[in-house]
């Protein structure tokens, strides 16, 4: 695959996730770094990324990984970028204490042996397109890749008042595991799947 249309998929996806999933804090940082974020999951080790596709259109993709630190690594890479994709964000303090709670989730949630290491990160269904299996498949698809590298089981975060996820996690056979805070005064429910 050429490198113009890896780039338009990684563009497409922050787009889907900006729309999709608007209320969370990611998408407030904009298509700019949430595009870095997807490219960086992309070629993270540990990490993959998985995209449906209509045609040349990008209808849903789902992410994982074994945690957000080789991420973040792969991210640094490209320093300019994302400096230059950063910056209207550091603008608003709010944003800036969101960044670090979500970084502190991440290396918390990494040191509790109770949860699986293994993540399922995002997924997104473009609205035209939902209600056509597509979410059923990625999850799916993530569940094989995570059971072909080996690995057990993987955790899912949702926030308490997701109930259109938690239907879907329990339906597609997740579990709920533990209740935790990712950001303050905000409860979210942990899953767990096992792929095997």
């Amino acid at each position: 695959m050429s490198a113009d249309r890896k780039g338009d998929i990684y563009r497409q996806v922050a787009q889907l996730h900006l729309d999709g999933l608007n209320s969370g804090f990611l998408a407030k940082l904009g298509p700019g770094v949430l595009a870095l974020m997807y490219e960086a999951i992309d070629r993270a080790s540990g990490s993959v990324l998985l995209v449906e596709c209509d045609g040349e259109r990008v209808v849903g993709f789902v992410s994982g990984g074994l945690g957000m630190r080789p991420v973040y690594r792969q991210m640094l890479r490209r320093p300019f970028a994302l400096a230059l994709s950063l910056l209207p964000s550091l603008l608003h303090p709010s944003r800036i204490v969101q960044v670090l709670e979500v970084l502190r989730y991440g290396r918390k949630a990494g040191t509790n042996t109770a949860l699986p290491a293994a993540e399922l990160l995002s997924i997104v269904v473009a609205p035209e397109s939902r209600g056509r299996g597509v979410a059923e498949r990625l999850y799916r698809r993530l569940l094989v890749h995570f059971g072909a590298e080996g690995i057990a089981a993987f955790r899912i975060t949702v926030g308490g008042k997701l109930s259109r996820a938690h239907a879907f996690y329990k339906k597609m056979g997740a579990k709920p595991v533990a209740e935790i805070e990712v950001h303050a005064g905000e409860r979210s429910v942990v899953y767990a799947h096992e792929t095997a």
